[in-house]
């Protein structure tokens, strides 16, 4: 495929050699695109080293040998940058003008104009990829726009609103819409010309747990200890750590002994080891902070037994398929994208939303019934082994070519 632009508000910033420097989780998606589409070129904000922020503790250089190719344009901070956009927008023309297919996605204030990549690509008659990565609407109301109130809260959820009627013209406009999580798929599929629902993990073949492994991991299951719970997400509260306390604490006052580690941070991390002292359960919840995606997570969740996260909102981002991988069964509360995400049942259990009791009773019964929780652990690592990244890029990129050979036909 010749010429792929991908159009993004992420950052990135060049080392001292001139390479383009990103986060990692970024780097590994970027490279699995190009194995799978070919050469890449990206056209996104250009900041100094010291101003790059990356989702994880670490970053990731892109040599040209990786197929990709930076196209920079000055950064926006906010509405006081209006003067950069024309600018912004001759640097989108030139890229637009020398692709054969442009790449955009749901983009977030203040680079909600960058959508005119998408309109000027639809305007000459190029094939266009769209793409809803998450459930945006619920996660901004949840962390956005509810922490704040009176005139401020308004604007807010005039901006998400916004955003959403954006996401709406980009998806009925587009040739191709990637839906990424069950939750957009029902809250776009309708809107969009042609739609692909996507249920792509963050792991390959060899992050999966090996059988001897997980093996080794069933037969101390039969031992008397106590049931190892880990969660792996930021400390929020829409991910519903709290009530994975609350629950522990109501499995202690049944006499049922588990041992948890919460992976991540956040802002509620403080407050999250309150509650455990609070609850009497401080020596049975550890705490040790991130993971860098890759080889130290795939370890740590391999060393637990069952994956809890009671997300409160309708989306997962990759922490289950992280799971998966570990072939760690997952609890969690029941929402549209767990349901279409966890195999109730199977590789996985869910429970009512917010129901505390109904999570540690979930617990208990895993607890006591080791060979039901083995059969999980079995049944996720063999779904893990079949739903990796590079088959579901090879899917994408089938297509996405078919959209250039449609244009190819159709001229």
């Amino acid at each position: 495929m010749n010429s792929y632009l991908l159009v993004t508000h992420i950052p990135f910033s060049r080392n001292e050699q001139g390479e383009p420097v990103v986060d990692a989780l970024w780097a590994r998606d970027l490279i699995g695109l190009t194995k799978s589409v070919g050469p890449l070129r990206v056209a996104a904000p250009e900041v100094s080293s010291a101003s790059l922020k990356t989702w994880g503790h670490n970053s990731s250089v892109l040599p040209e040998s990786t197929g990709i190719q930076f196209r920079g344009f000055a950064q926006v901070r906010g509405k006081r940058d209006y003067w950069r956009w024309p600018t912004i927008r001759r640097v989108l023309r030139e890229e637009v003008r020398n692709a054969n297919l442009v790449h955009t996605s749901n983009f977030y204030p203040p680079y909600l104009g960058l959508a005119y990549a998408h309109d000027y690509a639809a305007k000459m008659g190029k094939p266009t990829v769209f793409v809803v990565a998450e459930d945006f609407p619920d996660i901004l109301e949840w962390e956005w726009v509810r922490p704040s109130s009176g005139l401020e809260q308004w604007r807010r959820r005039r901006t998400l609103a916004a955003i959403d009627q954006r996401v709406r013209k980009s998806a009925a406009t587009a040739a191709l819409t990637f839906l990424h999580t069950p939750a957009v798929v029902d809250r776009y599929r309708l809107c969009a010309r042609r739609s692909v629902a996507i249920r792509q993990p963050g792991f390959e073949l060899e992050h999966v747990i090996t059988a001897d492994a997980l093996q080794q991991r069933i037969e101390s299951l039969k031992e008397d200890r106590p049931l190892r719970l880990a969660c792996a997400c930021r400390h929020v509260s829409l991910k519903g750590i709290d009530l994975l306390l609350r629950a522990i604490g109501l499995l202690k006052d049944r006499g049922v002994k588990v041992t948890t580690t919460l992976y991540g941070q956040g802002p509620e991390t403080e407050q999250l080891k309150k509650l455990a002292g609070q609850l009497g359960i401080a020596g049975q919840v550890n705490m040790p902070g991130a993971l860098s995606a890759g080889p130290e997570l795939d370890h740590a969740l391999q060393q637990a037994d069952l994956f809890v996260m009671p997300h409160r909102s309708t989306d997962f981002g990759r922490a289950f398929f992280d799971a998966i991988a570990a072939a760690l069964p997952v609890v969690a509360f029941r929402t549209p994208a767990s349901a279409e995400t966890v195999y109730d049942g199977l590789d996985g259990f869910l429970t009512p939303m917010d129901d505390i009791q109904g999570l540690a009773e979930r617990i208990a019964v895993l607890h006591r019934d080791r060979t039901l929780l083995a059969g999980a652990a079995l049944a996720a690592r063999a779904r893990a082994l079949e739903n990796t990244r590079t088959e579901w890029f090879r899917m994408r990129a089938a297509w996405t070519k078919s959209l250039l050979q449609e244009q190819s036909h159709a001229a």
